[in-house]
């Protein structure tokens, strides 16, 4: 699990540290950094934390040096991005002059063994810009591991296929001949007597948009998997573009907080694109439980309601560890020299320790407009 990184002068930020827990969030006004911390640990996980950080891969793509460079420094032409586990394994990059326009190149670690990593293997990252509907989705050749989503969400009908097919996967249990998750998993849905992860699925697919189902199927001599979908257990099918965004928009969410083994990590960018408040919020209980099931869950939201949905859980289990929750604000700090970070905690109430000035505040704002008649 990741406790910490560091990241000087990489894009908005000179000298800023950000400590991790089972469940970090990231919040702010648009293009202040908030994906920035993110696209550091994708850098590290793209290049399976090597000697070399290509600033280019397959998650992401930075550019060269100059793009990613904090432009507000004079005089100090490094970037050193550095990370530390919970087991004080860590590792340090910098950028070294002959290559810097490409990379980082590793500076200092203490790795002896990559055990450390091996529960990084099967990471989900799911960004911003997934696939909405569609027809179908063309299977994947060359998956980072078994059950890898992609990064837009277009793999997991396959793989959501392959679960109802009874395939085997690494996270998934067959030992029963029942894919199902451990009984005491507290991501397992209230409604459910067995543990079944399509069930699991179907069933905060549910309280997303009420009343919906989604079968998943491969035909594997088009190469294709493809989404279908039933409203309160009616026989007709329905396409997925008859059915609006929001529920191909999120089956990939639900099935990565799902699928993400005990030690896993899962990073998802806007996980409330295209729902509705009642559907934010359940997806917000769904994110904190699986932090609580022993998943390191990394998110950046703009949803107050995915915010309550954490504080919800917060307040209703007292098995949730308000401890393993961090939240941070980040904003444009005064004189426009780079990115401000307020850290935000909660407690067994459910109550924020901050409320920063830009801090989910503009219902309050505009419904004082709309009492009063004046800005």
């Amino acid at each position: 699990m990741i406790e910490s990184i560091h990241l000087r002068n990489f894009k908005c930020y000179q000298d800023q540290p950000f400590n991790f827990s089972n469940l970090t969030v990231f919040c702010g006004n648009n293009s202040v950094g908030k994906s920035t911390a993110i696209q550091s640990i994708l850098l590290m996980l793209q290049a399976k934390f090597g000697n070399e950080i290509p600033f280019n891969g397959q998650l992401v793509s930075l550019g060269d040096y100059d793009d990613v460079h904090n432009n507000t420094v004079e005089g100090d032409d490094l970037i050193v991005m550095s990370i530390k586990f919970v087991d004080e394994v860590y590792m340090t990059w910098y950028n070294n002059l002959d290559i810097k326009k490409r990379a980082l190149v590793a500076e200092e670690s203490n790795v002896t063994s990559y055990s450390a990593l091996d529960t990084l293997e099967s990471y989900q990252y799911i960004e911003a810009e997934r696939l909405g509907p569609r027809d179908n989705y063309a299977n994947s050749i060359d998956r980072v591991h078994s059950n890898w989503l992609g990064t837009k969400g277009e793999y997991t009908s396959e793989v959501l296929s392959a679960i109802d097919s009874f395939e085997k996967f690494e996270s998934i249990d067959v030992s029963t001949g029942v894919k199902q998750t451990n009984p005491d998993d507290c991501r397992i849905h209230s409604s459910l007597s067995q543990p079944q992860i399509s069930n699991s699925i179907d069933a905060w697919m549910k309280e997303i948009s009420p009343g919906f189902s989604v079968e998943s199927d491969n035909e594997g001599r088009a190469n294709v998997s493809f989404n279908s979908y039933t409203y309160n257990n009616e026989s007709a099918s329905l396409r997925p573009s008859n059915v609006g965004f929001g529920l191909s928009y999120s089956l990939s969410v639900v099935t990565s907080l799902l699928l993400a083994p005990v030690g896993g990590l899962v990073i998802i960018e806007n996980p409330e694109a295209h729902l509705h408040p009642r559907g934010q919020s359940y997806l917000g209980r769904l994110i904190a439980l699986t932090a609580e099931a022993g998943v390191q869950v990394i998110i950046e939201t703009h949803s107050d309601h995915i915010i309550n949905g954490i504080r919800v859980i917060a307040r209703i289990r007292d098995t949730f560890n308000t401890k393993q929750f961090k939240l941070y604000f980040i904003s444009q700090k005064e004189d426009s020299e780079g990115s401000s970070v307020d850290t935000i905690t909660l407690n067994s109430s459910g109550k924020l320790s901050e409320w920063p000035d830009g801090f989910f505040d503009q219902q309050a704002i505009d419904m004082k407009t709309l009492i009063t008649g004046t800005e």
